[in-house]
């Protein structure tokens, strides 16, 4: 037997439900956990009144004026119905340029309302331990005009979506497209998948199967409605006849395989034997047969410990979790500013790798008075001003097995062909071809006569084709 993917409350929860059990009426929370979580999406509808007092246009009102307060990142993206394009990038906006937005026309983006809102951070933790849900939870809030809102795409994480004010249309896979991506994807007007921040040439077979949207489900969300979708779950989503106002609760997994290297790590960090390097010569191979059965020993060792296993949960907030990506670290630099674009003009701006952005840009802060000017959570990016005119820092977070971290200087620039000429006329035959980051940029990657790494990049937003 099928299992639906709606469910209708015919009347409100019991009085005196928690938090989660309201939430998620009339389904229980274990039947919940068993039939849907991680496996299927589940629409509950029925009862207007469910989110009554969570959110409303003056709470949101409230949150934008703490944008620079609290982090906030505020973005806007130009997906409409009818448009049939990929999704476009989000464009990080000031908190008192969002009315224009409004008129216009727009999907407003704010991430994470819950560090401007204690009332959503505190519901993000009930519903945190209500599911034993192991990992981050963030709250994002939407805010959609009529007609507008995202075209197809999928999310890394399970997102919950409340629909507070408005009515929404959505068009979603019936199971995931792509069981646990490593990142966001969305379809590009072709219909490929393409991932953020990725190049085609970096994913594995399992992240690009078929794509049928034929088989998509429409499901409509109106006030006190709640839509659930596992991580990989391929869905549109576009308001209808008003403005549409949700909140979004995205469950982010933990990174099991960085949580236990960073324990086996910090065990065998100090011994001095896996300290001293690879020999040179015949002696290597026999070295490493060592090394991995020391490594086996320590695995078993921690696998018949019962207090590993929370020690390590404890722990989970605490560890290093690599991003390492396979395309070029630079494509990555150029899709962060590209859609972090702040300051207006053509520009020059010198990224930086960095362990860890947000704590970098307070460094700078105190060493030459930076002040932050955009940043993009999911890339780990922080812009930051300078006191030279024009001149910016990109603080870009790199996994600590990239040896290089130096600064590359990045261009942004009109027509990506043009500079290819101008280089070779001096001297630099460029014959690779430019990266393109779909719904981003097109990136361009040479080197000075030196060998001095550069890069130029041209925002989507500079073509006639889009």
């Amino acid at each position: 037997m099928s299992v639906p993917i709606s469910h209708t409350a015919h009347q409100p929860a019991p009085s005196g439900a928690t938090a989660l059990k309201s939430l998620l009426y009339p389904l229980s929370p274990d039947q919940f956990r068993a039939e849907y979580w991680q496996r299927r999406p589940v629409h509950l509808t029925g009862w207007p009144d469910r989110l009554a007092g969570v959110f409303d246009r003056a709470a949101l009102r409230r949150v934008l004026a703490r944008q620079h307060e609290v982090g906030l990142s505020v973005r806007v993206s130009g997906d409409r119905e009818g448009d049939h394009g990929a999704a476009s990038a989000h464009v990080l906006v000031e908190a008192t340029d969002v009315a224009e937005h409004v008129r216009a026309g727009t999907s407003l983006c704010v991430d994470p309302v819950d560090r401007a809102d204690p009332r959503l951070a505190a519901l993000a933790t009930s519903f945190q331990n209500g599911l034993g849900h192991v990992g981050p939870v963030s709250v994002k809030c939407y805010y959609s005009t009529p007609g507008y809102g995202f075209n197809t795409h999928l999310d890394a994480q399970v997102v919950t979506t409340l629909q507070i004010e408005g009515t929404k249309r959505w068009r979603i896979s019936r199971q995931p497209g792509v069981p646990h991506p490593r990142d966001n994807a969305f379809l590009d007007t072709s219909g490929e998948i393409r991932y953020v921040g990725r190049t085609p040439r970096s994913l594995r077979p399992w992240e690009t199967p078929p794509v049928d949207r034929d088989r998509f489900v429409e499901v409509v969300l109106r006030p006190g409605d709640v839509l659930c979708l596992p991580a990989g779950t391929w869905h549109e989503a576009k308001a209808v006849g008003e403005a549409s106002l949700a909140l979004n609760f995205s469950f982010a997994p933990v990174d099991v395989l960085g949580l236990l290297l960073t324990r086996i790590r910090a065990r065998l960090r100090d011994d001095e034997s896996w300290r001293t390097g690879i020999p040179a010569g015949r002696a290597a191979d026999g070295y490493l047969a060592t090394r991995l059965r020391d490594l086996a020993r320590e695995l078993h060792t921690l696998a018949l410990d019962p207090t590993v296993t929370s020690g390590l949960l404890g722990e989970r907030d605490e560890a290093t979790l690599d991003a390492v990506r396979s395309e070029p670290a630079a494509a990555v630099h150029a899709a962060a500013l590209a859609k972090g674009a702040a300051l207006t003009g053509r520009r020059v701006q010198c990224v930086l790798g960095v362990a860890d952005a947000r704590k970098s840009a307070d460094w700078y802060a105190r060493v030459i008075g930076s002040e932050i000017v955009s940043t993009i959570p999911e890339f780990g990016w922080v812009e930051v001003s300078t006191a030279v005119p024009g001149m910016t820092l990109g603080l870009t977070e790199m996994p600590t097995t990239v040896a290089n971290r130096g600064a590359v200087l990045d261009f942004e620039v009109d027509d990506l062909e043009r500079v290819r000429g101008v280089l070779a006329a001096n001297g630099v035959a460029v014959t690779e071809p430019a990266t393109e980051i779909a719904g981003v940029a097109r990136v361009l990657a040479a080197r000075d006569l030196d060998g001095n790494q550069l890069m130029f990049f041209e925002p989507h937003t500079n073509r006639s084709d889009t």
